[in-house]
């Protein structure tokens, strides 16, 4: 009887956290996603913002909560979000890359690493912006401005291994 019971409390506890999809992307740091990159031969997915950007903000909200996005970038990158306007030092491929914008009280610059990574379109910058690049730190491919979910799936699906 007592084993009865056990079965019936403990099977469907363990089993309850089984196959739970996840519900937001597992972010890692750039240092991680570089050592990882080079460890598994896998590609790097940075998401560069900017804070009080209404279209990186929507990004967020409703391209990157999708769940079949989630899973894509879970499964087959190392995404990392950076803000594009930092102040702090961001050291990448063994770079050191600053924002040297003079009044940190005013609206910071655009961050050195963002604009070594990121091209201009049509002569602007434009928010969001992500990046993908390989375990050698190759840029394969930039999606300047807010992605939709259609289109961040169809853009990312070529780098999927």
């Amino acid at each position: 009887m007592k084993r009865i019971f056990l079965l019936l409390i403990i099977v469907p506890l363990l089993t309850l956290g089984q196959g739970n999809q996840k519900n937001e992307i597992d972010w890692i740091t750039l240092k991680k996603a570089e050592y990882f990159a080079k460890k598994y031969n896998k590609n790097i997915l940075i998401f560069f913002y900017r804070p009080g950007c209404d279209y990186c903000e929507n990004m967020k909200k409703e391209t990157l909560s999708d769940p079949l996005v989630i899973k894509k970038i879970n499964e087959n990158f190392l995404p990392v979000m950076l803000n594009g306007k930092s102040k702090k030092d961001i050291i990448y491929n063994g770079k050191k890359y600053v924002n040297e914008h003079p009044h940190p009280e005013d609206a910071p610059w655009r961050h050195e690493l963002f604009v070594e990574l990121v091209d201009p379109t049509r002569g602007n910058y434009y928010w969001p912006n992500v990046v993908v690049i390989n375990a050698k730190y190759n840029k394969l491919a930039q999606f300047p401005g807010f992605q939709p979910k259609a289109q961040l799936l169809r853009n990312i699906k070529k780098f999927i291994k």
